[in-house]
């Protein structure tokens, strides 16, 4: 059996804050970030993520509207969660970030990156 290698360019950390992501059709929940892109665990819908689209972010206290994302990888095999309702978890990267963007990602990094790292 051959073993993964782990090809991330960046070290993700675990929000201690409440992270969240919302699209036009779903909203789901930051579960490790870097600055490269995220994982996130969302509410499966009719309309899933789409491969590439803009997201709005909540980082704690800070706000990012119109983010690019580009899908990564995608696990529609999630266990059930209350009320029958199906949990997702997805992979994106972050794509073409502005550089106010890419600043405050950073920013929220280096405030939260004592919370331990996926």
């Amino acid at each position: 059996m051959m073993k993964q290698v782990d090809q991330r360019k960046h070290q993700r950390y675990t929000p201690s804050a409440k992270t969240f992501v919302y699209t036009a059709d779903s909203f789901g929940r930051i579960l490790d970030i870097s600055a490269g892109g995220f994982s996130l665990q969302y509410i499966d819908v009719e309309s899933p993520i789409k491969k590439k689209e803009y997201v709005d972010i909540l980082l704690g206290n800070l706000s990012l509207v119109k983010v690019p994302i580009t899908v990564i990888w995608n696990n529609h095999s999630s266990a059930l969660g209350k009320d029958s309702i199906i949990m997702s978890k997805v992979g994106v990267k972050f794509a073409d970030l502005t550089n106010q963007q890419r600043d405050m990602i950073a920013f929220f990094l280096s405030q939260h990156n004592n919370s331990g790292n996926a």
